[in-house]
């Protein structure tokens, strides 16, 4: 009798309870997700390039795993007592009746335990699946290909999902039950009382409803300026300003809703219906602040991660697949290996040394571009006094360059106008001749520059391209020379063996006369796109590395565009899976925490109901109240969150993005837009569902009890 009656409760508590029951299945899933990510297809890939950073992510997904417990720890806490106190007349007439209290303590933990079972059962199947199909998904949109797809199943992963699950479901149930067994049963017995209204004038809430907005307004100024991002300090200014102007609005915002009420309607219970959303807003406009902020989170993060994700092109500014340092003196270690396996000293690597060593290895037909640039300085001439040579002097454009830019290219570095790098100008043309781009053309006395878009701001090449069209003067070496053409981008190495922010590109003549010997040189390589491997650039970039680390006879320091590609793809996985994780925990906390929160003031207000029900509304017109109400209830805070996150999510873009993946903003900010519609349909499912479950308890109201 006892086990039918737990399995009874149950099973009303599954059908009754469906917004609780499926935010714990989307807990259970995040869970294993965020658990598992070391064993997703794309990281394992990142793991052998960047064995150090992934290790770090690791570790920072453990603690947002703790984090991620303790706050839903406090959601299932709250859901939960909405659970007890939901029943809390029959729990009185079952002791009534003569049930223990350690036997109705144990009814309700074996009730608990067995709805916490039926959501793991539920949820880990679909984690394993949900984590599989994500998989193969995410190294397929990269274009990584499915590199010998493995299982995502972690033992440790299902372990800890149950464990931890399980163990704040049951630390709340004590919670919950502490508070429960010292009430006594008459308490249990009666119903909630109503709230009781304590107002304050009118104008005060006018009042704090516009200081809300103008703090608010405040931290969207300082969030899309990008003044947040200054210092800790200014961070910490928005965030309190963005807190204080959210809690003060929503707490004025009361005033609107009673003016709302107070107007005409010929519809049927108008008064009623906003009446009780005042009600709400009062004495919960904390609770709706803290959901405001919370969907604010969640639509921020989500639209970052998701726009990041879908917008991040790891082969823009792709040229070269191989860079190799010619004329490269050996580090002592390099050296001794050297002489140890081949029993003689090394001599320095010349391009042709080196372009025969790959033909011997070969892997040379498998590049379709081969060629050396070289890279220098000007040679100061050994009389000179380096202090007193005018190496470089472009004050000229640099005045011209603060007319038309909030910058420069690097911040407290002067290599820009002192001492820059210079690019032979038949180098720099061979380069844009692979990528298809219009070769620099120079006459006599003229200077081209690039800048590297990685390091700088695009302020920083539309202002120079500003400069470049007034033809400024400059001097090098003791040479006049004017600036001229539009500033050059594209990149000359494959990563970072050489990553110059700033440099002119000079013609071959002036390169000789005033460099000579004072250069470096590299041989660049790119892979012919015919012959990748599958079609799959990152199996042909393996397979060329590895039979180069294999069969090479020299030794040289070169790159490959793996280790760029895995830089990107890193910063793309975490901050894509990260933000995407925290955007569904505050989206699940707050939904359901408004929807809880809604129950359990419907609960309280029931005598207001079954007074409606004695007076002759029917169940119909008493539904479409609750629908106003709820629309009203959650409308607020989103709408508050919606207008918050199109700053916000442009605050994070501002803060978090890589100055290369900044130039697609608009990109981004569209894919932001398609995030939120939905999220607005996320919400509408929400909100039907909580809904459904009103309507289910109006209906209990329907008939009228006698009170005597």
């Amino acid at each position: 009798m006892f086990s039918k009656l737990v399995l009874r409760n149950t099973k009303r508590s599954q059908k009754e309870n469906l917004l609780f029951m499926s935010s714990l299945v989307i807990s259970i899933i995040a869970f294993y997700v965020v658990l598992s990510i070391k064993d997703q297809d794309i990281v394992r890939y990142i793991q052998t390039l960047e064995s150090d950073a992934i290790n770090k992510l690791v570790a920072m997904i453990t603690a947002l795993y703790a984090f991620t417990l303790v706050v839903l720890f406090f959601l299932i806490y709250y859901a939960s007592k909405y659970q007890i106190e939901r029943r809390s007349h029959e729990l009185g007439v079952y002791m009534m009746m003569g049930m223990k209290r350690s036997k109705l303590f144990f009814m309700l933990l074996l009730e608990d335990v067995a709805s916490s079972v039926i959501a793991l059962v539920i949820g880990l199947p679909v984690s394993l699946l949900f984590s599989e199909l994500m998989s193969l998904i995410t190294v397929k949109a990269v274009g990584v290909g499915y590199l010998e797809h493995q299982s995502t199943f972690d033992l440790r992963a299902l372990l800890l999902t149950f464990a931890g699950f399980m163990a704040i479901k049951l630390v709340s149930f004590f919670f919950i039950s502490i508070s429960l067994f010292r009430k006594e049963i008459g308490a249990l017995l009666a119903d909630s009382p109503d709230n009781i209204k304590k107002r304050k004038h009118p104008a005060l809430y006018l009042v704090a409803s516009f200081v809300g907005a103008v703090f608010l307004a405040g931290a969207y100024y300082l969030a899309i300026k990008g003044i947040s991002w200054i210092d800790l300090r200014y961070m910490m200014l928005t965030l309190i300003v963005g807190l204080i102007g959210t809690f003060t609005f929503f707490w004025g915002i009361r005033f609107f809703i009673d003016k709302i009420a107070r107007r005409k309607s010929g519809k049927k219970l108008h008064v009623f219906t906003f009446r009780q959303v005042e009600d709400t807003v009062i004495y919960k406009s904390g609770t709706m602040a803290i959901c405001s902020l919370l969907v604010l989170s969640s639509l921020v993060c989500m639209g970052a991660g998701v726009s990041v994700f879908t917008s991040y092109d790891l082969y823009r500014g792709h040229v070269m697949d191989y860079t190799i340092r010619c004329d490269m003196p050996l580090s002592e270690d390099m050296y001794n290996a050297y002489v140890e396996a081949y029993g003689e000293t090394p001599d320095l690597n010349t391009p042709e040394k080196i372009k025969d060593d790959l033909d011997n290895i070969g892997v040379t037909e498998m590049f379709s571009f081969i060629d050396e640039i070289r890279i220098g300085n000007v040679k100061v001439p050994e009389e000179a006094d380096m202090e007193d040579f005018d190496v470089y002097n472009m004050d000229n454009a640099m005045e011209l360059m603060k007319q038309y830019s909030d910058g420069f290219i690097y911040s407290g570095d002067r290599m820009y106008d002192t001492y820059p790098y210079l690019f032979r100008l038949s180098d720099y043309n061979k380069i844009l001749q692979l990528c298809g781009k219009e070769p620099v053309v120079l006459g006599e006395g003229e200077l081209a520059t690039f800048i590297d878009n990685d390091v700088s701001r695009d302020q920083i090449v539309s202002g120079f391209n500003k400069v470049l069209e007034q033809r400024p003067q400059v001097t090098l070496a003791g040479k006049d020379y004017v600036l001229t053409g539009q500033v050059q981008t594209t990149p000359v190495v494959t990563d970072y063996l050489l990553s110059p922010g700033f440099a002119l590109i000079i013609s071959d003549e002036d390169f000789d006369q005033l460099v000579q010997d004072n250069y470096r040189s590299y041989l660049n390589a790119a892979l012919d796109e015919d012959k990748y491997i599958d079609g799959n650039i990152f199996q042909t970039l393996e397979y060329v590395t590895n039979k180069i680390d294999s069969e090479r006879t020299l030794i040289y320091e070169y790159e490959s565009y793996m280790n760029n590609m895995g830089r990107q793809l890193f910063y793309l996985v975490a901050t894509s899976y990260v933000t995407i994780y925290l955007a569904l925990v505050f989206l699940v906390i707050a939904n359901t925490i408004l929807g809880v929160q809604f129950l359990m003031n419907q609960k309280k207000s029931s005598k207001r109901y079954k007074t409606l029900v004695k007076l002759g509304a029917t169940h119909k017109i008493m539904c479409q109240s609750s629908s106003k109400q709820i629309n009203w209830y959650f409308g607020i805070p989103i709408a508050v969150a919606a207008v918050s996150s199109f700053f916000g999510v442009r605050a994070l873009f501002a803060g978090i993005l890589s100055s290369r993946t900044k130039t697609s903003m608009s990109n981004l900010m569209i894919s932001a837009a398609i995030v939120l519609i939905a999220f607005v349909l996320i919400e509408c499912i929400y909100i039907l569902v909580v809904k459904r479950a009103s309507y289910k308890y109006l209906k209990t109201l329907m008939n009228p009890e006698r009170e005597e």
